[in-house]
């Protein structure tokens, strides 16, 4: 009877060894799973990005209240070398931002967001005239494209690759670059309030999105 049991208990013993091994081998190893990507958290705003796990993220607060007409950039933190990509922290209590300053030297004309209670959605106009056709007034905001925390990519028509952030009706995050970053556009993809739900597989694609346009610069 204590041979038969010692049988068992060898056998159950085998099969859970098995199975152990087949889990751990199906887990990915943690740089196939980011890409060489780094998450940056922010617990003063509530929200987080990746980036490139070469490049160093640099930290900056102020209270610039030009760039952005509508809002305010309480921190911008640059990611990489200086005319790279950076991210803008925007408050602007009237909820609304502008992505050109006034006067600005661009070819392109403002776009300015703003929140609409009545329908609950955001609009967009152009101070300055859209440059297709010519009008100015408001019209519902293109949010057809979200990061893949859910929140709407809002386009711009700034210099070099620039994209609009609602993290709320008051906060926005601004990241663009300077001409000198391949990868903006996917970093902005990367974007997430806290305690979103991401899904493995978006996270994956796009943090894989995000390294081949780095890869490539």
């Amino acid at each position: 009877m204590k041979k038969l049991d010692r049988i068992v208990f060898a056998g159950v013993f085998a099969i859970a060894a098995v199975a152990l091994l087949a889990r751990v081998a199906a887990v990915p190893a943690a740089a196939d799973e980011t890409f060489g990507m780094r998450q940056y958290v922010d617990a003063k705003y509530q929200f987080s990005f990746w980036y490139p796990r070469a490049l160093q993220v640099t930290a900056t607060t102020g209270r610039d209240k030009r760039s952005f007409p509508g809002g305010v950039i309480v921190k911008t933190l640059a990611v990489g070398d200086p005319g790279g990509t950076s991210v803008s922290v925007v408050v602007s209590p009237q909820q609304m931002i502008t992505d050109e300053p006034n006067g600005h030297a661009a070819p392109i004309a403002q776009t300015k967001y703003f929140y609409d209670a009545a329908p609950g959605r955001w609009m967009v106009a152009f101070p300055e005239g859209d440059i297709l056709t010519g009008a100015r007034g408001p019209r519902p905001a293109d949010v057809s494209k979200t990061t893949i925390g859910g929140l709407p990519m809002l386009p711009s028509g700034a210099r070099f690759d620039t994209t609009i952030i609602p993290l709320s009706t008051t906060l926005f995050l601004v990241v663009k670059d300077g001409g000198g970053s391949g990868f903006t556009t996917q970093l902005a993809k990367t974007v997430a309030p806290a305690g979103a739900r991401v899904t493995p597989a978006a996270l994956s694609d796009a943090l894989k999105a995000e390294a081949d346009a780095y890869g490539k610069q």
